[in-house]
């Protein structure tokens, strides 16, 4: 109890000091600091582990679930995006506008924590458009067959060419470019709506096109569900 009165007032001076100068001066600039390493730290473990979208539905504002792969610099990016929007949320709302109050128990930095939090989802959802545009001019420019090659998010080399394999052998049966698309971008891992957005048309159509494919082949497909 003793440990946790301490914090708190030491908290309490932190940010007496910090409202004194506006968040402007050399303080803020220490306390910047230390928030930015402090939250690019719990970023940077949240999403390897996926908790960070676990912590967005717990606080009412999902994202859906993390992409089947995580490209390093993506994850450096979107932390450090993140932390950049929270430090600038929470020098508005906690210390200019007052909104961390020490009674109610969280610390400035557990406060910081879940500002991060709240953060995560705009910065997200933009990078998972740009992700998607990207996706989209790939797409364009290599074609269905060619992304057949990778289409596999298996970690084993061994699967990912027999996977392969299997996708080029049932591509070379189904006449509709369309539906060929639709079919590996599904098995490269993208959700029914990132695959209507990728192929500029409706959740309802690809969802369709996916489950005739299903029903006349027997075969489920391995996308990311209906998200």
């Amino acid at each position: 109890m003793a440990g946790s009165d301490d914090r708190h007032r030491t908290d309490v001076k932190i940010r007496d000091a910090l409202v004194a100068e506006r968040c402007e001066g050399p303080e803020w600039q220490r306390f910047t600091r230390v928030l930015g390493e402090y939250g690019f730290a719990s970023m940077m473990g949240w999403l390897r582990s996926g908790m960070i979208f676990t912590l967005c539905r717990e606080k009412g504002c999902p994202v859906g679930a993390a992409p089947p792969r995580w490209e390093h610099d993506d994850l450096v990016g979107l932390a450090g995006d993140t932390v950049v929007k929270a430090i600038g949320d929470f020098r508005r709302k906690a210390l200019l506008d007052g909104g961390w109050d020490p009674a109610g128990g969280a610390s400035l930095k557990t406060y910081f924590a879940t500002t991060c939090v709240f953060a995560f989802p705009n910065v997200y959802r933009k990078w998972s458009k740009e992700r998607s545009h990207r996706a989209a001019e790939e797409f364009r420019l290599s074609g269905a067959d060619e992304l057949a090659n990778v289409a596999s998010p298996a970690p084993d080399p061994g699967d990912v060419v027999v996977t392969g394999l299997e996708i080029k052998r049932g591509l070379a049966g189904i006449p509709s470019e369309y539906t060929r698309s639709a079919l590996v971008l599904s098995e490269a891992g993208y959700a029914v709506g990132e695959i209507a957005e990728l192929l500029h048309t409706t959740h309802g159509v690809i969802k369709g096109t996916l489950e005739r494919h299903r029903r006349n082949t027997g075969r489920t497909a391995r996308g990311g569900g209906d998200a």
